[in-house]
């Protein structure tokens, strides 16, 4: 009996150094000639390698800076409560198997300056990330 009294508690406690960021996101084809408005991660577009995972930077001025990053088909995410108090600037980019995409091969909303306070989440809502997915032999594609 007591050992499930203690569970409960055990597992109610969670870290809160800082706030927490919760975005989601969708991926669209920077062309309008694709049937398709929306793309998956990967697009199945000839010259174009999958988008792997999302990414989020964050700089609270004066008091650090970091990133978290998501599997791409999960199309949410949330960090840990690791932001630092502060005005945080937010940029989110798409990731490749190898690394940060080539700026060059997508456009993503400018930074979104928040302000983060402990314990508190701040949302971020749908992000939408424009890819370049095709006519990639005259121009370079996500991935690629």
């Amino acid at each position: 009996m007591r050992i499930a009294l203690a569970l409960p508690l055990l597992f109610a406690c969670t870290q809160v150094d800082g706030g927490a960021v919760e975005l989601s996101w969708k991926l669209r084809p920077a062309s309008s000639s694709l049937p398709d408005k929306f793309v998956d991660c990967d697009s199945g577009q000839t010259g174009t390698n999958p988008v792997t995972r999302i990414r989020l930077d964050w700089e609270v001025v004066g008091r650090g800076s970091g990133f978290a990053s998501w599997r791409c088909g999960d199309n949410h995410g949330v960090t840990g409560f690791d932001l630092p108090e502060g005005d945080a600037l937010l940029l989110v980019t798409p990731e490749c198997a190898e690394g940060l995409a080539d700026p060059a091969t997508y456009t993503a909303p400018a930074p979104q300056q928040r302000h983060v306070i402990l314990g508190d989440t701040v949302s971020l809502g749908a992000v939408e990330l424009v890819l370049k997915v095709s006519y990639c032999g005259q121009q370079p594609c996500i991935c690629s």
